[in-house]
């Protein structure tokens, strides 16, 4: 079934800006003025297409449109300002025959609105300003309901967006953190050390851990003989600076002994 609301979407797809000034609701004037009003008028606005004012009255259903045509002129106050008025409908709300002859008919149909009468210009009277004052107060008016719609499907569209931004970043956070559990887990496990000991010294453990990985502890065994060789000669430092402090002198320290590999040694 044809609504009211569908017919004002329609008629403002049909009467687009910058061509047309559209209102909605639309008395005769403002104040003590207004008697009747109109469910649309729209105002062309290039001189080209003669700036001519159309007016237009909703019917969804039948029984709404037979009280009207009881008495068509009740629309007069609104529609003597109009070059056009129209009665727009569903489809089958008007049978033939029953249009007033100055009326245009247009039918909802299938989401489009189709014309099945076109309206004969009229010889309209000037607009004075109670008029005029309504068309600008309509015009002025923003539906705030129609507003708070778009605004709250825009809050729901962006508060969706948010959520699943916010779920993409913990689940990525949770991945990094349960591959980091893994690593510490099993670094624990290997070393036998628990990370979470007050105890332990970051600082000292981190500089142990870089020294051990720095002289390859864990590489081949020539790695391991170099750390053989740089503890045994450190040692060997430390006796020196050792017998020098007893000695009541100064220790000055001797040039490394350059090692060659011997031959077949891996």
């Amino acid at each position: 079934m044809t609504t009211a609301a569908e017919i004002k979407a329609l008629i403002r797809a049909k009467y687009p800006v910058r061509e047309w000034a559209l209102a909605f609701e639309v008395s005769n004037g403002t104040g003590s003025e207004a008697r009747r009003h109109a469910d649309a008028v729209a105002m062309n606005l290039w001189p080209s297409r003669g700036l001519a004012i159309h007016g237009f009255e909703f019917k969804v259903y039948r029984n709404d449109w037979l009280r009207e045509l009881q008495n068509p002129a009740k629309a007069e106050p609104v529609a003597q300002y109009c070059d056009y008025w129209w009665l727009v409908t569903g489809p089958g709300i008007v049978k033939d025959g029953e249009l007033p002859d100055t009326w245009g008919l247009m039918e909802v149909q299938e989401g489009k609105l189709v014309t099945v009468k076109p309206a004969p210009q009229k010889d309209a009277v000037p607009a004075g300003r109670p008029f005029m004052a309504a068309l600008f107060r309509k015009m002025s008016e923003v539906d705030s309901a129609e507003i708070e719609q778009i605004a709250s499907k825009r809050v729901a569209e962006l508060d969706a967006i948010r959520k699943q931004s916010l779920e993409r970043e913990v689940e990525s956070r949770t991945r990094h953190y349960e591959r980091l559990r893994e690593r510490v887990d099993e670094f624990e496990r290997v070393s036998g050390l628990d990370l979470e000991d007050w105890s332990l010294h970051p600082e000292e453990f981190g500089k142990a851990v870089k020294f051990v990985l720095n002289n390859g502890v864990f590489g081949t065994y020539g790695s391991i003989e170099r750390l053989r060789d740089s503890m045994m000669e450190a040692a060997a430092q430390m006796g020196k600076v050792l017998e020098a402090h007893s000695a009541g002198v100064e220790y000055v320290k001797e040039a490394p002994t350059v090692r060659r590999r011997k031959a077949g040694r891996a």
